[in-house]
């Protein structure tokens, strides 16, 4: 199976409005054309879409929505016109803030059945750097919240950032989470004390046609997107701060 992650869906004018704000943060931001678009393609494969439940069963494709901003509803709506069902990844820290879920928000999601996961508390920007505590406080706050918030405590999770090391598989395991979703675009399932899966990521500039290619597992487009980012995962590590900067000045170019 392989797996499709998103971030916000909103109009180009509100996009500031919506989960987090500037221009790093809007290249994930798709309109609301585009992602019906990308549905309608996705649609037409053919493919199984469906979510990851914790018995290991697993459809042909699952999509998944990072951050937790305010478009989650609304998302959530357009996959259930197509009979489909998402994973929210909730970034806890900023529930009931502008731009993102309230907590009764992420209840009806759940109700509605969506699957909700943490995507940390704070949203780091570097999460594998962290200290192995910095990572508890993290991913144990993040659980606790939608624990309570839910009635249950949630299975799933995905990293932010898409930064990785060890301490970050060790303590999501240790926090309880069973099912982690990295940013590294591979179907290969790997076990490091939890299940790890990769995520091929949906930009505001990815063509319809090309996030079914990711779904339906085409060598090119899939090889394409690996390679750039293997070439992000090694520019990240041996210069964070470079790197960082490199992608404001070319969001700001965008």
């Amino acid at each position: 199976m392989r797996v499709l992650t998103y971030h916000d869906i909103a109009p180009s004018a509100r996009a500031e409005l919506v989960g987090f704000p500037g221009p790093l943060a809007a290249r994930y931001k798709l309109e609301p054309e585009a992602f019906e678009a990308l549905l309608d393609a996705l649609a037409a494969t053919g493919l199984e879409v469906g979510t990851l439940q914790a018995d290991g069963t697993a459809p042909a494709v699952a999509l998944t929505f990072d951050d937790g901003g305010s478009s989650a509803l609304s998302v959530a709506e357009a996959l259930e016109r197509r009979g489909w069902h998402g994973h929210f990844f909730i970034t806890t820290g900023r529930l009931g803030t502008p731009g993102f879920l309230s907590p009764e928000e992420v209840r009806e999601l759940a109700a509605r059945g969506h699957l909700i996961g943490g995507h940390s508390h704070t949203h780091p920007t570097y999460m594998g750097r962290l200290t192995r505590d910095q990572l508890d406080r993290q991913w144990g706050r993040s659980r606790a919240v939608l624990a309570e918030i839910l009635g249950t405590e949630p299975h799933t999770a995905s990293v932010p950032g898409g930064y990785l090391s060890d301490e970050v598989f060790t303590a999501a395991a240790a926090a309880g989470f069973e099912l982690l979703f990295t940013s590294e675009p591979t179907a290969r399932v790997a076990h490091r004390g939890l299940v790890v899966r990769g995520r091929y990521t949906i930009w505001a500039s990815t063509p319809a046609r090309v996030a079914a290619a990711y779904a339906s597992g085409q060598r090119l487009a899939c090889g394409r997107l690996w390679i750039e980012w293997n070439a992000k995962k090694l520019a990240k590590r041996a210069s964070p701060a470079a790197y960082q900067a490199l992608r404001h000045v070319r969001a700001r170019g965008a």
